[in-house]
């Protein structure tokens, strides 16, 4: 398998995701800012086996991440994990984008997706935005098999 050719350009993409780790992908101005980090606090790892499928996604790809930061620092990561990494953040991403209005109304509240988006913090737009250019970088990286 080769490795992927553009090792800084994967590790600094990757580092970025890690970084949306500590940052809010919730945010409501005066009153609460939900983070990754403070979410796997409050429920533990004991918590994780709890939630959904895609919950626990999205908690994984975090230590995918990771593992593709230190493989593309010592410039022997593989383009398929490279790709993987991205992909996850972004099938998670879709998946919420598609089913979070019913996701509301099981809570009972009466705000629509569209409503929602106005309260995305700052890790959401860059645990995406890090997912896609990853992706991409991988995708038309000629030389990475």
């Amino acid at each position: 398998m080769r490795t992927h050719s553009q090792p800084a350009l994967v590790a600094l993409l990757t580092a970025a995701l890690l970084g949306s780790f500590f940052l809010p992908f919730i945010s409501i101005p005066l009153l609460m800012q939900i983070t990754p980090i403070a979410t796997l606090q409050e429920v533990g790892l004991n918590g994780l086996r709890d939630m959904d499928f895609v919950a626990q996604l999205f908690f994984a790809s975090y230590p995918l991440a990771a593992l593709v930061l230190l493989l593309a620092l010592l410039r022997a990561c593989p383009g398929v994990l490279a790709l993987i990494a991205g992909a996850m953040p972004i099938g998670v991403a879709a998946w919420t984008a598609l089913n979070v209005n019913d996701e509301l109304r099981q809570l009972g509240l009466q705000v629509s997706a569209l409503d929602f988006v106005d309260f995305l913090g700052s890790g959401a737009y860059l645990y995406i935005g890090a997912a896609v250019a990853l992706v991409l970088i991988v995708i038309f990286d000629r030389t990475s098999a």
